[in-house]
């Protein structure tokens, strides 16, 4: 097997494709320094796989790709194939694995479109990959990184090793790697073994000790296992309670309703039966009258006809003398308003008048200014044009350009005028309009007044006569006189009863230490107790209790008038509250909605104190109370403290709130409370003093409000009777029943007339407006294009003013932009003012008419108070006179009454007793209305009480709680919570408990076993490490030393041919531990002491050592062919001669390439290849090349005596043995043990880092390359995908066309 052919595509310096053919034998590689004759070294070691990108000289793989040179496009990709020979050998095998005489190992690179390099491998043509080549390379000993390659700076690298380097290189070449892959392995797993023991021991002892914590736990969780269920127990039957307290309720409700039904229809029968005999009483009563008038006359002619004539004047007279001064009031109320609206519309008119003189002067003033300013550009425009053709020219633009915005602006102006006139007109119409719907609307209620008076005229009060009616006002009058002496009696004993109510509230209050709202708070407990409100969860007092007795008076003293305050569900409940306390005049109360309270959290100096010695503890927590109501008694509280005693309180007062348990006080703010025990109107659990009392009175007064209520109600329909009795009696008295009919009629139809013409004014303005918002949509059309044409004008002057300025002498420019600056200002003063002169008038007469009708009414209704005066005046004179003669009347009769007393008594006590039959069958009436009610309110409170429970039950089916049966015994709601809590503050005390320490603790046992188990196995896995170790390192040893002995025989050997008989050798610096020291190279060149040492031996001595041990490693290990890339550089030429000769002797046996300048090299050698460039950075093969030029081409170039390039880091040589059948191998690693849990997570799988500073270095920069290698690898792989979805894309794109 040998290399046949390079074949390089575009390949660093190489332009296009380039054949470099090979042959058997020692071939030279030549070329002038620079022509790239070692990137032929580069392509062999590209396709083989270096190490890195520097080991063939480049930064990165674009380096690789020819860039251009210095007259060339630089390429997209390169490609490089070395061509093998594959002959068979005697035994009939190949050297490389493969069946075929040619073998073709291709690699190219190319840069995608974004820049990112896809790299390919090829074998034989088909689709290969790096590691295929190097595992078909390596069975021929044909590797990228051996000692067959041999670089420049190799040979200076390996003479300057130290001993442990040069050490390491034997392990290479031995294959004691594996021994040491081993090793390590063996060192990893036991570490690991013994951190499991040592975790494992650590962790023993922490599981011993939580065993005893377990311990303890699982006995308290077995004691506390039965009050677990317990408590469970408990609240299910406080579910369970609540339950059936929701149903009792609900079942109470129901029987009320039925109750109060069934009293409202036993009252209302009791109305109806008690009506009938008040109908009886009524007739007795009639009778009673009916004789006592006969005794006294009669009615007709007798003196109560006079009597009741003199009672009906006087009345009338003083009803009208009522409505005169009401509509007095009227009048006055109205004149005052129309004066100021007066006052205003004068004001308006004035300030009016003053914005038009000052839209006239403005006018003037405007014109003024306009003229100047039109002068002014006229003379700038002439003198503009006669400064040159170009100005002229925009001149007389601009001049054509202003007469016809003069026009538009005219007719812009007409169009505006028209508006505003159409406008001014829409407005008048649109008042007219609202006038005259205000006149048809008044008509037509009048119209509808007169069409009610006809059909009482018409009606069956009309056939009424006078007797009948002056009847029924007597007995009207009577009535009232008796039910204003029952209102009076009730409003005294309703007055009484609230002082009453007053008085022990104040006193409730006052002892209570919170004025104003106690009497509130049991208004509001009562209300919820009876039903009226809801949602009333109860005060502070109520809702909680001492946990210790000891504690009340403490207790009780912080929460202070908290104890009265309302707990609540939500503000809206609190709101209705507060509102139905207005109502009824209740008092006040402080309400806590649940929803809305915030639960500040105890500040820091708070906390602190609550751990201080006397201190008892926060005052929340002394308290029993049901956990939903936690927030509302913490807001009352406000992390208040209990402490022992006041010597307590004042060493931690200041900045927290501290009672002792006497119940004095220290506010954070410092202020101290304290002195006599005050006894407490309002306990805990209890109600508030006095309430009862409170409660009682208040029932009565509202008895008594009822009865007022009643009375009133009574006594407003009686004096509404006599109105209306007065009314008929006056229509009687004025005149006759057809009179009256006949002049209803004629005012009807007068109403009817005006309210027809009202109608039709409407209509006609309502027309008139239509067709003014046709005509306005037409003019405002027309303005929109007459201020389009005026603004495009404007444009085009400012375009034309633009152009001439800027072909205008700068003063000139100046001049014109002043003056046209002054005439945009007049032209827009002047617009203002005409539009407001154009507007004025119009508006100026509407504000003056308004001004005159104002004065108009005001004058009428001063005319109608002063002819009321006058008519109130005569009233009163004869309402003087008629009472004189109504007392004489009245006493002459009081005397015949006298004789005919009997009658006279027995009519009264008829008559009182109408009046209590009345009161009480109103009453019961009321009391039949308020029975259903409440009936009404119960049937609403029933539904909500079913949502209620239909919510509860879901709650208890999610918790999965039955209801309990009928004949089950449950306690109270309050008891079952009580039992609840109780129970819950039992299993506080024993703090918190770990239910599962039951569990846990077995769980523990078993896992202590199961740590013993695994100790044991580690113990013995970690024994048995120890003895592969042994054995391994003892194979090491052996193997490193065996492979010396045959390497060190090649090296005397090949070091005696190469210094023409010195004598050389490798010694072990510590031969019994060989690893721990390193290898010696001894050399004694031909006539030099047996004393000298390596370090006194010259570079080329040195050199020629390092290259014996080249040749002595070659010789242990051979290869089918060798590449030396100008190792015979830095030789005189006698040691040249001797490589190119040991060369050449070897190429017998395997191809030797040499890259030399050498002329012995290359006069020794077989083959030759040159190498050379013209000029332009591209590197060419010279065809036809011979011995005789290339050892000219070496006499040129060592002319020249350039500098060689040092390589910085040689290249560790490895070899991959088959591992020895007698060779022991460590076993996988244990699993991590079951018992460590999650202690160890995971397992540390890396090498042991290389302890000495070259080797770190060496890791560090294999680690750095491999990093970029798979970054470029990442990025190409990127860029194939990007360009595989973008030809996709555009496949997609030619589909759809």
């Amino acid at each position: 097997m040998y290399l046949k052919a390079l074949e390089v595509s575009n390949f660093k310096s190489f332009r296009g494709d380039v054949t470099i053919p090979l042959e058997r034998g020692f071939t030279a590689i030549t070329g002038p320094n620079g022509s790239g004759k070692s990137n032929c070294g580069d392509a062999i070691q590209f396709v083989l796989g270096p190490r890195s990108n520097k080991t063939i000289r480049a930064q990165n793989s674009k380096d690789l790709i020819f860039n251009g040179g210095n007259n060339y496009n630089a390429a997209r990709s390169c490609n490089v194939t070395l061509v093998f020979a594959n002959p068979s050998m005697d035994n009939g095998r190949r050297r490389l694995p493969l069946n075929m005489e040619e073998v073709r190992m291709s690699r190219s690179i190319r840069l995608t479109k974004s820049g990112n390099v896809v790299t390919n491998y090829r074998l034989n043509g088909e689709e290969s990959s790096q590691k295929s080549f190097h595992r078909i390379l390596s069975s021929a000993n044909a590797r990228p990184d051996g000692y067959n390659i041999v670089l420049q700076g190799d040979v200076t690298s390996l003479a300057k090793m130290t001993a442990k380097e040069r050490r390491k290189v034997l392990d290479s070449v031995a294959g004691v790697t594996l021994y040491d892959d081993e090793i390590r392995k063996a060192d990893r797993q036991k570490d690991s073994v013994d951190d499991y023991i040592e975790r494992i021991k650590l962790l023993e002892d922490s599981q011993k000790i939580r065993l005893k914590e377990l311990k303890k736990q699982k006995d308290l969780a077995v004691k506390v296992k039965d009050l677990v269920e317990e408590l469970n127990q408990a609240r299910i039957t406080s579910y369970q309670a609540n339950y059936a307290s929701q149903l009792a309720e609900k079942q109470y409700q129901v029987n009320e309703q039925s109750r109060y039904l069934e009293e409202a229809n036993n009252l209302e029968q009791q109305v109806r039966e008690g009506s009938k005999t008040l109908l009886s009483l009524d007739d007795q009563i009639g009778e009673l009258q009916k004789q006592i008038e006969e005794l006294t006359g009669g009615e007709s002619k007798g003196l109560n006809k006079v009597i009741f004539d003199l009672h009906l004047k006087i009345d009338t007279n003083k009803d009208k003398i009522s409505d005169a001064e009401e509509k007095d009031g009227e009048d006055k109320a109205e004149l005052t308003e129309l004066s100021e609206q007066l006052e205003g519309a004068k004001t308006a008119l004035e300030e009016f008048i003053s914005n038009l003189d000052s839209a006239k002067s403005d006018l003037a003033e405007s014109k003024i200014s306009l003229d100047e300013a039109q002068a002014e550009e006229l003379e700038v425009q002439k003198i503009m044009e006669s400064s040159g053709d170009e100005s002229a020219k925009f001149s007389q633009q601009l001049t054509l350009l202003l007469s016809e915005l003069e026009q538009a602006n005219e007719k812009l102006s007409a169009a505006q005028n028209e508006v505003n006139k159409t406008a001014v007109q829409a407005e008048l119409i649109t008042e007219q309009l609202a006038i005259s719907q205000d006149t048809a609307e008044e008509n037509r209620l009048s119209l509808g007044e007169l069409e009610i008076q006809g059909e009482e005229l018409s009606g069956s009060n009309s056939g009424l006569d006078r007797n009948k009616l002056s009847k029924d006002l007597i007995t009207a009058q009577r009535s009232e006189e008796k039910l204003v002496e029952e209102s009076q009696l009730i409003e005294t004993k309703l007055r009484e009863a609230e002082r009453s109510r007053e008085r022990l509230r104040a006193e409730m209050e006052n002892s209570s230490g919170s004025k104003g709202m106690a009497g509130g708070a049991a208004a509001v407990i009562a209300a919820r107790d009876n039903g009226e409100l809801t949602g009333i969860i109860g005060t502070i007092a109520e809702l909680c209790a001492p946990i210790d007795s000891s504690h009340e008076s403490a207790l009780a003293t912080a929460i202070g008038g908290g104890m009265t305050s309302i707990v609540v569900e939500n503000d809206e409940i609190a709101a209705k509250a507060i509102k139905w306390l207005a109502e009824r005049r209740a008092g006040r109360a402080t309400f806590l909605p649940l929803n809305k309270l915030n639960n500040n959290r105890a500040a820091g100096k708070a906390l602190m104190v609550s751990k201080k010695p006397g201190v008892v503890g926060f005052a929340h927590e002394l308290l029993d109370y049901d956990p939903k109501i936690d927030i509302a008694i913490k807001f009352v509280l406000r992390n208040t403290l209990i402490v022992d005693s006041l010597s307590t309180a004042r060493s931690y007062m200041g900045g927290v709130r501290l009672v002792t348990l006497r119940g004095d006080v220290t506010e954070a703010g410092g202020a101290m409370i304290g002195g006599s025990k005050r006894k407490m109107s309002v306990s805990f659990g209890g109600g508030i003093k006095g309430a009862s009392e409170i409660e009682k009175i208040s029932g009565e007064i509202e008895k008594l409000q009822l009865m007022s209520e009643t009375v009133s109600a009574a006594l407003h329909q009686a004096r509404k009777e006599q109105q209306q009795l007065r009314t008929k009696i006056n229509e009687l008295t004025d005149s006759d029943q057809a009179v009256k009919l006949q002049e209803w009629r004629a005012e009807l139809k007068q109403a009817k007339s005006v309210y027809n013409k009202s109608l039709a004014e409407v209509t006609a303005n309502e027309a008139k407006l239509t067709e003014l918002e046709v005509l306005a949509s037409k003019q405002l059309d027309t303005l929109d294009d007459a201020q389009s044409v005026v603004a495009d004008l404007n444009v085009s002057i400012g375009g034309t003013r633009e152009e001439m300025e800027s072909a205008s002498p700068d003063h000139l420019k100046d001049r014109l932009h002043a003056a046209q600056i002054k005439r945009v200002d007049a032209e827009g003063v002047m617009a203002k003012a005409l539009t407001a002169l154009e507007s004025g008038s119009e508006h100026e007469s509407l504000l003056g008419d308004r001004v005159d009708d104002l004065s108009s009414r005001i004058e009428s209704l001063n005319s109608n108070i002063i002819s009321r005066s006058e008519m109130i005046d005569n009233l009163q004179a004869s309402i003087a006179t008629d009472s004189i003669e109504l007392k004489d009347r009245e006493e002459e009769r009081t005397q015949l009454l006298e004789e005919n007393k009997g009658l006279e008594d027995e009519r009264i006590a008829l008559v009182d007793e109408r009046a209590s039959l009345r009161t009480e069958l109103t009453q019961k009436s009321t009391d039949a209305q308020s029975r259903r009610r409440l009936s009404d309110e119960l049937g609403r409170s029933i539904i909500n009480k079913e949502m209620v429970i239909n919510e509860l039950f879901a709650e208890m089916q999610s918790n999965e709680i039955e209801p309990a049966s009928a004949d089950t015994s449950l306690p109270s709601v309050g008891d079952a919570e009580k039992r609840v809590r109780t129970l819950e503050r039992s299993m506080e005390k024993h703090g918190p408990v770990n239910m599962l320490a039951i569990e846990q603790y077995a769980e523990c046992e078993e896992r202590l076993d199961s740590m013993k188990v695994e100790f044991k196995q580690l113990q013995s896995r970690r024994a048995n490490l120890v003895e592969i170790t042994e054995k391994l390192e003892s194979q090491r040893k052996e193997k490193l030393v065996k492979v010396l002995d045959k390497v060190n025989e090649n090296f005397k050997e090949s070091y005696k041919i190469l210094s023409d008989g010195g004598k050389g050798e490798l010694y072990l610096e510590n031969p019994e531990e060989p690893f721990k020291g390193g290898l010696e190279l001894w050399a004694k060149p031909k006539g030099k002491s047996s004393k000298v040492n390596r370090l006194q031996l010259s570079g080329g001595e040195q050199s020629m050592a390092a290259l014996a041990l080249i040749f002595a490693i070659q010789d242990y290990d051979p290869s089918p062919f060798y590449y030396f890339d100008e190792v015979d550089q830095n030789l005189d030429g006698i040691n040249a001669e001797r490589i190119a000769k040991m060369c050449r002797k070897r190429s017998k046996k395997a191809q030797f390439l040499m890259v030399t300048l050498r002329k012995v090299s290359l006069r020794l050698a077989d083959h030759h290849i040159g190498i050379t460039h013209g000029g332009d950075g591209c590197s060419r093969r010279i065809v036809d090349f011979d011995r005789e030029r290339a050892i000219k081409l070496s006499e040129i170039e060592s002319a020249k005596n350039n500098p060689l390039d040092e390589r910085i880091s040689a290249i560790a040589l490895e070899k991959k043995i088959d591992a020895q059948t007698d060779m022991p191998t460590v076993p996988e690693p244990l699993p991590p043990p079951s018992s460590l849990g999650g202690l160890l997570n995971f397992t540390n799988d890396l090498e042991e880092e290389e302890t000495t500073i070259s080797g770190l270095m060496e890791r560090t920069s294999e680690t750095t390359e491999d990093i970029e290698e798979r970054r470029e690898i990442a990025e190409a792989i990127e860029s194939i995908e990007k360009e595989s979805e973008q030809i996709e894309q555009e496949k997609q794109v030619e589909e759809e066309i």
